[in-house]
This record gives structure tokens, C-alpha cells and sequence, in this order.
């Protein structure tokens, strides 16, 4: 009696009844992880409708870009001058302004560079008082300028890839201009809501860190799961009717 006690307890079978517990156990589990990840999506996706695209990027804040035509004045220099002035090899050479001032913008493989059109000097990267005057020069909303703040490495929100100004405004239409410090174009305006809308785009497509990547892990992770979901409940659908509880 005693050894019938202390003899471990038998494995119970692997029955369909076990099969069917197990599964159904498995398809909750996937299923409460991907609705949470569904109702992030539904939550971002209705967030991000509510507001016009334009809004988001502070086009309302801006001068709309239109084409300059150029008149070629006396004393400014040739591309000659300008390319020379590049030190460099330069694959793109165009005459163009900034704020106003006419500027030579050249490209190399190293990224954009600029020549004052009246001096031959290079001017990347553009100085604070320039950095101002063309985020004045576009800017159309209410509130006056901070001091200008020099980026080396820009941040992910500016768009710029290498330095850049910063320019904040202030109230009411608080907004931050970023300034390409090597070609003096505006490159991106951004407002709260445009950071916000940001957090909520990253939510959307799975990536929490460069908010670009439609190809990460999170993503395939998820649809992974999707796949053993939609498994499970055809396994359980299966099970239910072999053993006639389809329609239970």
C-alpha cells in the first residue's frame, strides 16, 4: 500500500480532449497579444486621420516654395570661381539665393556646399545671423525667434543629415525651423504636433527608435504570431468537429 503511494503519478495521455485544452489555451494567448498590437493600430491609424498632413509638417508656418527666376548681375562670379572654390570634386553646380543673397549651391560626394556668388567664399557652414534670416524669410506664423542653436549632428526630427540650425519660435505658433548648415535651405519645420503625430507613427509601423523601418523585427515577430493564431484556430476548428462541438 505504501509503495503504491509513493510511486510517481502516470503521465496522463495525450488526448484530443488534451490536445483541444492546449490549444485553446495557445489561440487566448496569441490572441490577447495581437489584439493589444490591433488596438495600437486601430488607435494610431484613427489618431493620425484626424489630422491633414500639411498641418503635420507646418506647411501653414512657411512660405510655399515656388520657382526664383535669376537674373544674372554684374560682378558675380563663374562657375569657375565657384568650383575652386569647392576644393573638392563636385558632380552638381546651381545659382540660387539665400535669403535673398545669391549663392552658388554645389554638391559633392561628401554632401552640399556653399559659395557666396558675389565674393567666391564659401559660407558652409552658414554663420547664426544667416541661419535666422532664412527661417525668417519663410516663416509665416505668430511668435518671434529665439537664438539660433547650432547642431554638429543633427537630430533625427530635423531631416538633415550632417549640421544644422535650429530656430525656435515662440507662442503662439510654437514651432522649431531646421536649417541645412551646409547648403542654407530650410530643411523641416516641427511642431508639437508633428512630434506627437511622430510617436504615433512609430506605434503604427513597429519601430519605436528611427520611426522608418517597415521591415523590423517587432513587425515580423507580430505577423509570426498572426500565423500561429490563425493555426491554432483552425486546429480547434478541426478538433470541434470531430468530436461534434462545432456548434457549441
Amino acid at each position: 500500500m505504501g509503495e503504491a503511494a509513493s510511486a510517481p503519478a502516470a503521465k496522463a495521455p495525450l488526448t484530443r480532449a488534451l490536445v483541444n485544452r492546449r490549444m485553446l489555451q495557445l489561440h487566448r494567448w496569441l490572441g490577447l497579444v495581437l489584439g493589444a498590437q490591433v488596438l495600437l493600430w486601430l488607435g494610431s491609424g484613427f489618431f493620425m486621420s484626424l489630422f491633414p498632413i500639411e498641418a503635420v509638417r507646418g506647411e501653414h508656418l512657411r512660405k510655399p516654395a515656388s520657382e526664383q527666376v535669376l537674373s544674372w548681375q554684374p560682378g558675380l562670379v563663374g562657375a569657375d570661381v565657384a568650383l575652386a572654390a569647392a576644393g573638392g570634386p563636385v558632380h552638381d553646380a546651381r545659382i540660387g539665393q539665400m535669403a535673398g543673397a545669391p549663392v552658388w549651391r554645389l554638391r559633392g560626394p561628401e554632401g552640399p556646399m556653399l559659395v557666396d556668388a558675389r565674393t567666391g567664399r564659401r559660407l558652409d557652414p552658414i554663420g547664426k545671423d544667416q541661419a535666422r534670416a532664412v527661417a525668417l524669410a519663410v516663416w509665416t506664423g505668430r511668435g518671434q525667434p529665439l537664438e539660433p542653436v547650432f547642431h554638429a549632428k543633427a537630430p533625427r526630427e530635423s531631416g538633415v543629415d550632417g549640421p544644422a540650425w535650429r530656430i525656435d519660435f515662440g507662442a503662439p505658433d510654437r514651432a522649431s525651423l531646421y536649417v541645412d548648415a551646409r547648403s542654407g535651405e530650410l530643411r523641416s519645420v516641427r511642431t508639437t504636433l508633428w512630434r506627437v503625430y511622430d510617436v504615433f507613427w512609430g506605434l503604427h509601423i513597429m519601430d519605436w527608435s528611427t520611426r522608418e523601418n517597415f521591415n523590423s523585427w517587432w513587425l515580423k515577430a507580430t505577423s509570426a504570431l498572426a500565423v500561429l493564431f490563425a493555426l491554432s484556430g483552425a486546429v480547434l476548428l478541426v478538433l470541434r468537429a470531430l468530436t461534434g462541438r462545432f456548434a457549441r
